[in-house]
């Protein structure tokens, strides 16, 4: 698809930075890390459509929880899958859900044996456990309370 089969407004650079209020040196990055994808025109001029003011909008809301921009770039390509993708995405994440479900089921029958053990059991045992697996017990315990 060349630059002129786009539907919608197109933006230059300056147009993108005025309409969704971030810099031209922003845009430029972004578009270098993959995260805004412009059309080129036949004088190789960078031309953006209206779906990168949304995304723009996206990386800047995803910034203020402090996400890192790969994980941002990630969550971006996700937004704009196909619609077969995204039923593969639903699908998943009810699998997901319910691999959730049956963590904190296992971990409602072990939180009692866990608390009665001694602290240096207690620390025996979490030294044992990966980074995500501790983050993820944490967030179920918090979820119990």
């Amino acid at each position: 698809m060349g630059w002129g089969d786009v539907v919608g407004k197109l933006y230059r650079i300056g147009e993108l930075a005025i309409a969704a209020n971030v810099s031209k040196r922003t845009i430029d990055y972004y578009t270098k890390i993959g995260i805004l994808t412009p059309e080129r025109s036949e004088s190789n001029y960078r031309f953006y459509g209206e779906d990168s003011i949304e995304t723009l909008h996206l990386v800047s809301q995803c910034k203020e929880q402090n996400m890192p921009l790969a994980e941002i770039k990630e969550k971006i390509s996700l937004y704009y899958t196909s619609s077969v993708e995204k039923e593969k995405l639903l699908k998943y994440a009810q699998v997901l859900s319910k691999r959730m479900e049956h963590l904190e089921a296992e971990l409602k029958e072990i939180k009692p044996l866990l608390d009665a053990l001694n602290e240096e059991e207690q620390k025996s045992i979490i030294n044992r456990m990966s980074p995500q697996s501790m983050a993820l017990a944490q967030s179920l315990i918090i979820l119990f309370n």
